[in-house]
């Protein structure tokens, strides 16, 4: 059963003509970059965090968060530069950011709310880009190399009143953004670069010392890491990956503990193609689904302009015109979707506020379909499975000879396949492609 986010009083769409989103009613004069959202359970809350300016004119004191509650939408304290997240550890939330003042007060790159009032919570030298609970443990993310006068490079966890160093990074190009747990290990990515060698951007904490995952994490000298989030007991990371650099993924890929793969047919530019700079801006699981969103246009060759939902068999379309914007942000609040789209956005042909709403009654839900294309009887379907350079076929014996053809249908060369099922395609062969056995069945992959 297809699922959606159920919203009530919105009048139903027709086919020719469907507004998906609608303003998210913020009254401030000016937004630039959005960051992200934070749900707060504890106080049912939604903030968003990013360049809101209230007076254009006074840049020192404007820079603020909003947050929303049953009462509507109010402004934050003055800040004087961007925040980029709020988390809530226990009942306290936490706010960090490229600020060095709160509300006047001098609290750099991190604060936390007491009894209504901002106070600090650590002096960090550089900024503090997440934070962010895992397991009942507050971790804190950034370029800093001090906390408190103490050298602590980019990765700390609270303990007590106090910020206690996880491990040494030791890059020369040390910018993480997000942080999860994966197969009991703690895995941070961004932008984290090391001196002669290659580019490596996700990075493993194992027996106290940070290691690449996989083996070299992400490639490509344009590259970094973006979201990180864990779905169906796999790996997932989005950022700025670029396939013709030798990653498995097009802005977004996946890590099973042994190898990187696609996800299903991947993420496509507004070409159909891999070759603009696109990235994934925000990763989150809701529903039994994975939604991403970013920059793409095509997800799985299907329609699905920056955002998508992947169930791990297929990719489907959520639905809306965009336009040029990106969708840098997403959150569930009250049942409702919400994203984040920034400066100058028009989404559905309406201005936006920096933030905008899902007004429809369901998801588009123009789906991929399932990669595998059964037999009419017997044998099970196929699956392919990206493994290196190469695929791997499950549900197929023996040795054969597969028939690589377009999508229309035209075959462009035989490639032979041993035993264990493992082969791999010429770099002749690009694009969309169907390979078809014999018996007749085929199965649909992407180059």
């Amino acid at each position: 059963m297809r699922s959606f986010v159920t919203v009530l009083g919105v009048a139903a769409c027709s086919v020719a003509n469907c507004q998906h989103w609608s303003d998210a009613g913020i009254v401030i004069d000016h937004v630039g970059e959005i960051t992200r959202f934070h749900v707060d359970t504890v106080h049912s809350r939604l903030y968003s965090t990013g360049a809101y300016i209230e007076d254009y004119g006074q840049l020192s004191q404007s820079f603020r968060y909003v947050v929303r509650d049953e009462a509507g939408w109010s402004l934050s304290v003055p800040i004087s530069n961007v925040p980029y997240s709020v988390v809530t550890f226990h009942d306290t939330v936490f706010l960090g950011g490229d600020f060095t003042h709160v509300d006047g007060m001098y609290m750099p790159h991190a604060a936390c709310l007491v009894n209504g009032v901002w106070q600090s919570c650590g002096s960090f030298n550089w900024p503090v880009r997440k934070f962010k609970v895992i397991e009942d443990t507050l971790y804190a993310l950034g370029p800093f190399s001090m906390i408190n006068g103490s050298p602590c490079q980019s990765v700390a966890k609270r303990v007590g009143n106090g910020w206690e160093c996880i491990g040494d990074l030791n890059c020369t190009g040390c910018y993480p953004i997000d942080i999860v747990r994966y197969q009991g290990r703690l895995v941070v990515s961004g932008t984290i670069a090391f001196e002669g060698n290659p580019y490596r951007h996700v990075m493993q904490l194992v027996d106290g010392a940070w290691e690449p995952v996989g083996p070299e994490g992400i490639y490509g000298g344009l590259s970094g890491g973006g979201p990180l989030a864990v779905y169906q007991d796999e790996l997932y990371v989005g950022g700025l990956i670029p396939l013709n650099a030798g990653n498995a993924g097009y802005a977004l890929q996946k890590w099973n503990g042994s190898a990187w793969s696609q996800v299903g047919e991947g993420l496509q530019d507004e070409t159909g193609g891999t070759s603009q700079n696109i990235k994934v801006k925000d990763l989150m699981v809701h529903d039994g689904k994975l939604f991403v969103c970013g920059g793409f246009t095509y997800a799985g060759h299907e329609y699905a302009p920056r955002i998508a939902t992947w169930d791990g068999v297929q990719w489907c379309s959520v639905g809306g015109d965009f336009g040029d914007s990106e969708v840098t942000g997403m959150a569930i609040y009250n049942d409702t979707l919400y994203i984040a789209c920034g400066l100058d956005a028009v989404v559905d042909g309406q201005p936006i506020v920096g933030v905008a709403k899902f007004v429809a009654p369901a998801f588009e839900n123009n789906c991929s379909g399932d990669t595998g294309i059964p037999a009419p009887s017997g044998p099970p379907p196929l699956r392919l499975v990206r493994q290196g350079s190469g695929y791997r076929l499950l549900g197929h014996d023996g040795r054969a000879a597969f028939a690589v053809r377009n999508v229309l249908g035209q075959e462009l060369q035989r490639v032979p396949v041993d035993g264990s099922g493992y082969f791999e395609l010429p770099p002749s062969v690009t694009g969309a492609i169907v390979i078809c056995l014999a018996d007749g069945r085929c199965i649909r992959s992407v180059r």
